[in-house]
């Protein structure tokens, strides 16, 4: 049974919220998002990647990763490793 809910003085479906004014969205309709992926010939086996699951199957089975891929945290957290190895005094050996 749908639901629906008053919105901006108008009575809409629960299941999506229409764009809002002054958005570039020709309907008010949900529509799935379209991203465009080039080919390119894969570095590990020179086979075609079409797809982002294919480039990430590509990846896993060889054990590589992106560093474009890995999250903010991790690239945060790592900037911070780095500036606290170059502070460290190096120690000579007598």
């Amino acid at each position: 049974m749908p639901v629906y809910v008053l919105y901006q003085g108008r009575i809409i479906a629960k299941q999506y919220r229409p764009a809002a004014a002054g958005s570039h969205a020709a309907s008010e309709l949900p529509a799935p998002a379209v991203l465009s992926f080039e080919s390119y010939p894969s570095p590990i086996n020179d086979n075609t990647i079409s797809s982002a699951r294919q480039r990430e199957r590509d990846l896993h089975r060889s054990g590589s990763y992106d560093p474009r891929d890995t999250p903010v945290a991790f690239k945060k957290a790592r900037d911070v490793r780095q500036q606290q190895q170059r502070r460290r005094p190096v120690t000579t050996e007598p």
